[in-house]
């Protein structure tokens, strides 16, 4: 069955979208809109590798302060230090930089987030897609285990219905 690069997937689901570009080795980005929000999952030979979002609540500093043990106080103040940076520094860097944050929990923070953006992908109805290959070089690969991603967000539905 041939999946098409682009669409809504009302019409090609998410789990089929995500199989194709497993089984496939693709190495890109997939992007889905809804309304104003953006979010994107990276693959690279088939393995989803990152996330991202354009939604306030799928912000890392929101993740780290649910998730982490981060406080609002320490996350704030991170932040202003980003900002004064004018971009130069990545807020995790600047939390583990000033001890707000071990390196490990940062990087539980990491894959909490991505889990958090995909899972939210999958309870969407609705939404365009589309499929560009290529990854940006600077972005963080995390290796996130597919069938453990799968049964996670199964899981997470379950206790939610």
């Amino acid at each position: 069955m041939s999946i098409p690069l682009s669409g809504n997937i009302k019409d090609t689901s998410l789990p089929d979208l995500l199989e194709h570009l497993r089984l496939t080795k693709a190495t890109g980005s997939l992007s889905v809109r809804k309304g104003d929000v953006v979010k994107t999952i990276y693959t690279k030979s088939g393995q989803i590798v990152f996330a991202a979002s354009t939604s306030a609540d799928d912000r890392l500093g929101e993740t780290l302060v649910k998730c982490c043990n981060l406080t609002r106080e320490n996350l704030d103040h991170a932040l202003q230090i980003a900002k004064k940076s004018a971009g130069l520094k990545k807020l995790g860097a600047i939390l583990v930089e000033n001890g707000f944050l071990s390196p490990r929990d940062l990087f539980s923070g990491l894959k909490m987030q991505v889990k958090d953006i995909i899972y939210s992908l999958f309870l969407l109805g609705d939404g365009a897609y589309r499929f560009e290959e290529g990854v940006p070089a600077e972005l963080i690969q995390l290796q996130i285990n597919y069938q453990e991603l799968i049964a996670e967000i199964i899981q997470r539905i379950k206790k939610e219905t």
